[in-house]
């Protein structure tokens, strides 16, 4: 296995430079004035607005790419074939079979490729694992996951807003880290149905503004907008298990972060920060627990780069997004889209 070495960074910066084995070689932008500045402020010895000439010239181990999805897959097959690991920004492409692809050229070519939904690596998160693994929780049956913003329509009228580019609103944007709470939770069970609907109510309207994602906020009269700004759905999966999933950019809701576990011997709701409650019954009395989550390191963010370096550096205790997983979870996305197309529950090959 090739070490983490020299990586080519398009986003995360700090966070890859304060790991010691790393140099960050070069940064790659569009508009190179911007990834200039960057690079002289973090230090970056190379700035390319080609990100092709600058895989034939520096040569990356590792590449991380962070750009509007749109562009996922050929930049990470790009890579893939230039000899570089690559860490994808969520969602790892538009449909099941670019993914697959992408995977399938990961594979031919010995490389890893993973995505960042990293917010398994949150410590509440983390918390409910260690409980899922001691089986405290008996059968996972049902799951419930939710992030609803009550205003965090990030970058209006920027490549987040835009269809084209984004290939979906709040559900690519924070939809998925919501998704792989569930499902890495549920052990990734292998979903067989998918019902979904989108709605665009705040965003037309140019409500609900918020977040990041653009360097300036244009007109509301000129945006564009014709994304979702809230998706609900429901999966059931092949073991028996079911989901329910609800997630918004803005809606007239109290904000919320939380994923719900429901268990034969416990349940859970796990929050955001320190937030974890569990749910069991003691000698015939329901009761709750609330564990005690010491201070994490680091976001979440950091945890998963970490992982990601200690992963090619040949940790075997290093934990990373598997391809399965990433699979799993754009089949789940596409099929969400699909079946909000056309008013039907959509069935997974």
């Amino acid at each position: 296995m090739i070490g983490a070495g020299t990586i080519v960074q398009l986003g995360h910066i700090p966070r890859f430079k304060a790991i010691p084995n790393v140099e960050v070689a070069a940064v790659v932008d569009v508009n190179e004035a911007r990834a200039r500045l960057v690079a002289e402020e973090a230090g970056i010895p190379h700035v390319y607005s080609d990100y092709k000439q600058m895989l034939a010239e520096v040569k990356p181990n590792v590449v991380v790419v962070a750009t509007p999805n749109v562009f996922h897959k050929s930049m990470s097959i790009d890579a893939l074939q230039a000899g570089a690991h690559v860490l994808c920004e969520k969602p790892l492409a538009l449909s099941y079979a670019d993914a697959a692809e992408m995977m399938e050229v990961a594979a031919a070519n010995h490389r890893v490729l993973t995505v960042g939904t990293h917010y398994r690596w949150t410590a509440p998160v983390r918390a409910a694992k260690a409980h899922v693994d001691q089986g405290f929780f008996g059968e996972i049956y049902a799951a419930r996951t939710v992030w609803h913003r009550r205003s965090g329509i990030p970058g209006y009228g920027s490549w987040f807003t835009n269809k084209d580019l984004a290939g979906g609103g709040a559900l690519l944007d924070i939809g998925i880290h919501a998704l792989d709470r569930a499902l890495y939770l549920m052990g990734y069970p292998k979903p067989v149905t998918v019902s979904g609907v989108t709605y665009a109510k705040f965003g037309t309207r140019g409500m609900g503004l918020g977040g990041w994602g653009a360097d300036r906020q244009p007109s509301t009269t000129q945006a564009r907008f014709d994304v979702d700004d809230l998706t609900w759905g429901f999966v059931r999966f092949e073991n028996g298990a079911s989901l329910q999933f609800q997630v918004s950019w803005a809606a007239h809701t109290p904000t919320q972060f939380q994923t719900e576990i429901f268990g034969t011997d416990g349940g859970a709701s796990v929050g955001d920060k320190d937030q974890v409650e569990l749910y069991t019954n003691l000698g015939g009395q329901d009761v709750v627990i609330r564990p005690d989550i010491a201070a994490s390191v680091g976001n979440s963010y950091e945890r998963l780069i970490q992982n990601f370096v200690r992963y090619l550096d040949g940790d075997p205790t290093a934990e990373i997004i598997t391809p399965r997983e990433a699979l799993i979870a754009v089949q789940i996305i596409e099929g969400l889209l699909k079946s909000a197309e056309t008013g039907q529950e959509v069935r997974l090959g």
